[in-house]
């Protein structure tokens, strides 16, 4: 008998890759704030860094359009810790 295949497949491996991401950020994340870098050197450092590797990999239109949604995604508190996102 064959299992059934989820209607949203793609968007549970996608949901389970952006886990994976997170953990691997993190990990970064806590190497560099024990080599004593301050928090906002190493969030500045990592924004640009992302931003200039999805520009070689995306293009310069895709890091528009995610520069673009991050005023609004901030107000929405997407960025606040422990805050259910609805």
């Amino acid at each position: 008998m064959l299992h059934e295949i989820p209607d949203n497949l793609d968007a549970l491996i996608r949901e389970e890759k952006r886990q994976v991401a997170v953990e691997l950020i993190q990990d970064a994340w806590d190497s560099a704030i024990n080599e004593g870098i301050e928090p906002g050197i190493v969030a500045e450092s990592a924004i640009i860094f992302a931003l200039r590797q999805l520009c070689v990999e995306d293009g310069d239109g895709c890091v528009e359009r995610l520069v673009s949604s991050l005023r609004e995604r901030h107000q929405n508190g997407e960025f606040m810790p422990g805050k259910s996102l609805q």
